[in-house]
């Protein structure tokens, strides 16, 4: 009885050296910190930042009171 050996497949996007190669088609483009800019973001999208940050703060207060206050309706006194 002989024992065949496995064949071995070569990976499909050509040939690889390993985690480096997948590693460099992820890169991100290198940010420009020369340009001139009062700061990294605008105060247009810090402001909206802002805004909808309060909205969902907002709105998780009041989820967790009607919670609480459901709680409090079904526990017996």
């Amino acid at each position: 009885m002989k024992i065949k050996k496995p064949m071995t497949k070569k990976p499909a996007g050509g040939e690889s050296t390993g985690g480096a190669a997948i590693a460099d088609r992820f890169k991100l483009d290198p940010v420009d910190t020369t340009a001139t800019r009062n700061g990294y973001i605008s105060k247009k999208a810090a402001t909206t930042a802002l805004v909808f940050g309060l909205i969902a703060f907002v709105i998780t207060v009041t989820l967790t009171v009607v919670i609480y206050k459901h709680w409090e309706f079904l526990m017996p006194a």
